[in-house]
């Protein structure tokens, strides 16, 4: 994983991480139309509904919630390029590590469903729990997934986090849905509610 300047006199991003296949950007208001496009691709509601954004305001929000949380934490999700794009350098997912409720570094990813299959979510994942642990190494790695989200799950479990919590969505308008609470280690109740509320 090589390192990257964060951004030059306005000029497109460079890369903030490089893995072997990706580019890894801090989060540019360039990329709204990019990530708006992504977020409202109606398969990816197959995986988790609360994925899909319904306007550019709500994709704006996120936005400018990870922009925040860069700029404070040091660390948050990347927008995520293909080093060497066959179809153009357009924008393949977004993901990375940000910090959750001040007690953990949750993982999260969301790729492009034309880029799911490829191995791609285990390389960011690995590239976001590499910098958390640089930065504070001292909280665990978290990952919390839509109980239905199968493609998740099985990456998530292939980064050998263990299952810690399975309940109810709090942030889901659906009554029945539910989530998984991924850890690298053992969590107390405190955290665990923290996590998931």
């Amino acid at each position: 994983m090589d390192g990257g300047d964060d951004q030059r006199d306005g000029a497109e991003p460079s890369p903030v991480e490089s893995t072997e296949r990706l580019l890894l950007h801090r989060p540019a208001e360039t990329d709204l139309d990019e990530l708006f496009a992504l977020y409202s691709d109606p398969r990816l509601a197959e995986g988790d509904p609360l994925l899909l954004h319904p306007s550019r305001a709500h994709t704006r929000a996120v936005l400018d919630r990870r922009r925040e949380q860069w700029a404070r934490d040091g660390l948050s999700s990347w927008v995520v390029r293909e080093r060497s794009p066959r179809g153009g350098p357009g924008l393949i997912g977004v993901g990375g590590c940000s910090l959750l409720a001040g007690t953990a570094w949750n993982v999260a990813f969301t790729l492009h469903p034309d880029h799911w299959g490829k191995g791609y979510a285990q390389e960011i994942a690995t590239a976001g729990i590499d910098r958390a642990r640089l930065l504070r190494p001292e909280l665990p790695i978290t990952a919390v997934v839509a109980e239905q989200n199968r493609r998740s799950h099985r990456a998530v479990e292939r980064l050998g986090l263990e299952r810690a919590w399975t309940g109810p969505d709090a942030h889901s308008p659906d009554p029945t849905a539910r989530v998984v609470l991924y850890a690298d280690r053992p969590l107390s109740a405190e955290q665990i509610g923290l996590l998931t509320t």
